[in-house]
């Protein structure tokens, strides 16, 4: 009887643990442990902006101002918001981005911030993908321009977007051009199982007047 009642108990646990285990965001309650969150959350995102501080929110909480490095922050999907510091608050408008972030990775959000929708810069995240035998890893460039292109240690690759492009585990220098836009150069790791999101911002080079009006 009592080894009818023991073997009861071990299939109720099991069953409500594997409930648990369904329904519950696991990785959440994981990261929210004091003790080990620390640990489990080796995750960060920095954010730099250049000429310049901005107001840094991450959903929706105030972080203070650039330059930031937030750290041992849980696996999942962020809203980050950047308001350029000025005396005329109108000049320059609060952009928000989306950034999927990965356990164990770190982020980093390297951006100038113009009048209106005027940015320039890089957004870097990295997202893991299947387990493969290789040492590889995977790339994605976006650009915010038409007709952007791709440059991988100095070599052509295609028009942007790229998406999934098989790398070996290192660094590469990547550079974007797009005609009327600053080029865009910045170095980059790819690691082994992981895909590595790259977003890049060019601001439309100036126009002078003066020569316009000489030719």
């Amino acid at each position: 009887m009592k080894n009818t009642k023991t073997a009861l108990i071990i299939i109720g646990s099991v069953i409500a643990v594997s409930i648990l285990i369904y329904f519950l965001p696991i990785n959440k309650i994981i990261g929210s442990l004091p003790i080990i969150n620390r640990f489990y959350n080796n995750t960060t995102i920095e954010i730099v902006l250049k000429n310049g501080v901005a107001n840094v929110w991450v959903n929706e909480k105030e972080y203070g101002q650039t330059p930031q490095n937030i750290e041992n922050l849980p696996e999942g999907e962020y809203l980050i918001e950047l308001q350029k510091v000025t005396e005329d608050e109108s000049f320059y408008k609060k952009h928000s981005f989306n950034i999927e972030i990965e356990k164990n990775t770190s982020s980093r959000i390297d951006l100038e911030i113009g009048p209106e929708d005027i940015i320039h810069g890089s957004i870097i995240s990295y997202s893991s993908v299947p387990k493969i035998s290789s040492s590889d890893g995977f790339l994605t460039i976006t650009s915010n321009t038409q007709n952007a292109k791709i440059y991988i240690d100095g070599e052509f690759q295609k028009i942007a977007p790229i998406s999934g492009l098989q790398l070996k585990d290192g660094q590469y220098q990547v550079k974007v051009t797009a005609e009327g836009y600053e080029d865009i150069e910045i170095p980059v790791i790819v690691r082994k199982g992981y895909l590595l999101n790259l977003k890049t911002y060019s601001f439309p080079i100036p126009v002078n007047f003066e020569e316009s009006i000489d030719e």
